[in-house]
């Protein structure tokens, strides 16, 4: 597998190994199951939660990229000389003999050798229990017995993270020691109570970290622990006998440990530490007392490996590129599901929140491997709509506080996903499927809650027939481009446009063609308008604001071409052939990059409050004239539908994170990022915004739906190929209602389970 300077895949790619830990950028880590999890950095830093990534963190941590040293550590003291280093680079940074820090489906492991003792720490979250297991291992490669001292460590928070008021925060921790044990919780949550008012509620959780190992001291006061003015490079506590062992409720709560481990010549031995969460202090107790054994670890660790390789096995794409095979089937697909559907989380972003949009989207990795579970998804964001068909822009799970916007296209996310699922499964019955109003109790089908949605947005129209934007659409930086009422969106029609003619189908195949009829008309009166009058002689305009002045029009100093007006134009077929050739045409000149399609160019260099925040952006940042990754994968799927083979090489090789410089890329390149600096910013190709982005779920779609063209339509399942010149040779398992066929594509040639079709056929479902 191919490496740089600071790492590499290992050989079967399902991990990235770290050999030099200080990279431009922390290189994170997101391990989740669907209620727990943990980030963590190639430093060592990170932090841990509980059902929600942003109100219920367990311990503190501060996002400095420049730093990075706050978290969870385990110190090493060699008991004789006074050497101190850390099991991960993190806080100490002591060189060491040798560093590796592998990030794998479901765990990282720290291997590193200092002073003749090679240790080891697996961290992970198990399959299934709110528990964070540490495994250890430390190996003495001296020709000598050694009297070591491992300190295990970290500051509680046991509430709602970022918060700027750390120093009021800590008032309201109580700690506690159990023998091998220490505890925290909060008497105070940042979350407020209907009925008792704000700051005024206990943190719904304890917390207790322990280890398998004797505890010969232990202290829950970071000035003790650190002395004062100190820091945690060199904790002045690690140099004395014994410590204060303050805990309670009058302290700067942290939670430190310290076991003496005597290793003979070669010996090597196992130590376990856990992290536990529950509802009261029994339950975390007893949930970390039956953690604390490192053979029961170890089997958790198996079963972690085990569910992740049978949940990501059924659906594989082969390419002629292994490095890119190992990103598009393992990585994507474990950042979509444990970063942002479980964890909705990363290094950049703690969320904790479902966004309307955003989680349904992400729900697609589930379409083919797991359909049950993007049904369940549907069901959720179902439940999170008003009854007039407005929805949450966002809400907490915990607390179910949300933020309503008057965004318009949130609301048909729910219409996509579950048209998606219906044509994926074929199976029409989720659309029985009951769910509440958050202002009605009675619950209502899932169909009349699509139809409410539809009839909104239906009478959110302008006069000449195009779909109002509201405070933005998909793209949220447009946030204030109709705030009156009175600005329209030119994506939000295409967009449109699709969903009315696949729930034209759903309404004739399920029997309600008064719906059907009145669903076709509409579609036809909407491309007709947006034709007419939205197309700007070689591309699409994107919106208007409120006044009526046009935004991503050629007669723009900036923002003249944005790339969503340009792309959905061609997937939903509101384009005629001729102006899809132009649109494109046009993307390929203004947009392509060789970091990817930019979301628009050229970039805006002065604030406008009446189209909103992204023109707050530096030129060539984020939206603003950068490559927003999850606009660039549909990009890929407009190239591939206009059988354009060489821009879908070019467009997937530029978005492709594994094959970059990463002097010039700085993040992960074992995972998407949410943006990459446009060619007006200094600093053009830099990636940001890793792990928490709906460009994962989104790029394994788009490649195994139009690369390989293999996707789901009304009829069957079609096979239309459009494969980057480069790929001479390609393959696909696939679960397809209920049996898994194989595909298998070379040059002209393709093969449907052995048997030879040709392209465009479809396998009746």
């Amino acid at each position: 597998m191919t490496s740089n300077r600071y790492g590499h895949f290992s050989e079967d790619g399902r991990e990235y190994v770290i050999t030099d830990p200080r990279p431009p950028r922390p290189w994170a880590n997101v391990i989740a199951n669907p209620r727990f999890g943990l980030a963590v950095a190639q430093s060592g830093s990170g932090f841990t939660w509980i059902d929600n990534s942003q109100l219920a963190v367990v311990n503190w941590w501060q996002q400095d990229f420049a730093v990075d040293t706050s978290g969870k550590f385990l110190y090493l003291r060699d008991a004789e000389s006074g050497a101190l280093w850390s099991l991960s680079p993190a806080p100490v940074w002591n060189d060491g003999d040798s560093f590796a820090c592998r990030h794998g489906i479901g765990y990282t492991t720290f291997e590193i050798e200092n002073s003749g003792i090679a240790s080891s720490w697996t961290l992970f979250a198990h399959a299934h229990k709110t528990v964070e297991l540490w495994i250890v291992k430390l190996r003495n490669r001296s020709a000598k017995s050694r009297r070591l001292e491992l300190t295990g460590y970290l500051e509680w928070c046991c509430g709602v993270t970022p918060a700027p008021r750390r120093e009021f925060h800590k008032l309201f921790i109580e700690t506690a020691r159990r023998e091998n044990a220490v505890f925290g919780w909060n008497h105070m949550w940042d979350v407020g109570s209907k009925r008792w008012g704000h700051w005024n509620r206990d943190f719904p959780y304890v917390a207790g970290f322990g280890t398998t190992g004797a505890v010969v001291t232990a202290e829950g006061d970071k000035a003790a622990f650190t002395g004062r003015n100190g820091t945690l490079r060199a904790p002045a506590a690690l140099a004395e006998p014994e410590w204060p062992s303050f805990f309670g409720r009058h302290h700067d709560p942290v939670g430190a440990m310290r076991m003496a481990v005597e290793l003979a010549a070669g010996e090597e031995k196992s130590i376990g530490f856990a992290i536990a969460v529950d509802r009261d202090h029994d339950a975390a107790a007893s949930l970390l007392a039956k953690s604390l054994d490192v053979a029961t670890m170890e089997r958790a660790l198996e079963e972690v490996n085990a569910s992740w390789s049978e949940r990501l096995a059924e659906h594989r794409m082969e390419t002629p590129d292994r490095r890119f095979d190992s990103f598009i089937n393992d990585w994507v697909r474990y950042q979509a599901i444990s970063a942002r559907l479980w964890g909705r989380a990363g290094y950049y972003q703690q969320s904790g929140a479902f966004g309307f949009r955003d989680q349904l989207q992400d729900s697609q990795v589930w379409l083919t491997i797991d359909p049950a579970h993007c049904r369940d998804q549907i069901a959720l964001h179902a439940a999170h709509q008003f009854a007039d068909g407005s929805v949450y822009h966002w809400w907490h799970p915990l607390s179910e506080q949300g933020h309503v916007t008057k965004m318009t296209d949130d609301l048909l996310w729910l219409s996509f996903v579950t048209a998606s699922y219906i044509r994926e499964a074929g199976d029409a019955s989720v659309l029985a499927d009951q769910a509440p109003f958050l202002d009605e109790e009675t619950p209502a089908p899932l169909e009349e809650h699509v139809r409410r949605a539809f009839e909104r947005v239906f009478g959110r129209t302008s006069p000449r027939g195009l779909p109002l934007i509201g405070a933005g659409d998909w793209n949220d930086g447009l946030s204030a481009v109709g705030l009156e009422e009175k600005g329209e969106s030119v994506w939000l029609g295409h967009f449109l446009a699709g969903l009315l003619r696949d729930w034209s189908e759903i309404h004739r195949r399920t029997g309600r063609a008064a719906f059907a009829a009145d669903y076709d008309e509409r579609r036809k009166r909407l491309v007709g308008v947006i034709n007419d009058v939205a197309w700007d002689g070689r591309w699409y305009w994107r919106a208007t604001l409120d006044s009526g002045e046009k935004i991503g029009s050629a007669s723009n100093q900036q923002g003249r071409i944005y790339l969503n007006a340009q792309t959905w134009a061609v997937l939903n077929d509101v384009a005629p052939p001729d102006r899809a050739k132009s649109c494109m045409a046009a993307v390929r000149e203004h947009l392509v990059s060789e970091s990817g399609a930019l979301l628009l160019a050229p970039a805006y260099d002065t604030p406008d409050e009446r189209i909103g925040y992204i023109t707050r952006y530096a030129p060539g940042l984020r939206e603003n004239g950068g490559v927003y990754t999850h606009a660039a994968t549909w990009a890929i799927g407009a190239a591939a539908k206009m059988k354009d083979r060489e821009l879908v090489g070019f467009l997937l090789d530029a978005i492709d994170a594994t094959n970059k410089d990463p002097e010039r890329y700085w993040a992960e390149p074992y995972v998407l990022p949410g943006n990459v600096d446009g060619p007006q910013s200094p600093w053009y190709g830099r990636a940001g915004w890793t792990w928490y982005t709906g460009s994962a779920a989104w790029l394994h779609r788009i490649v195994s739906e139009w690369v390989f063209g293999v996707r789901p339509e009304w009829e069957g399942l079609r096979i239309d190929p459009c494969l980057p010149p480069s790929w001479n040779r390609v393959r696909m398992t696939r679960p397809w209602r209920g049996k898994t066929i194989e595909i298998a594509i070379e040059g002209d040639s393709i093969r449907v389970d052995g048997k030879r079709v040709e392209a465009g056929s479809v396998i009746p479902g």
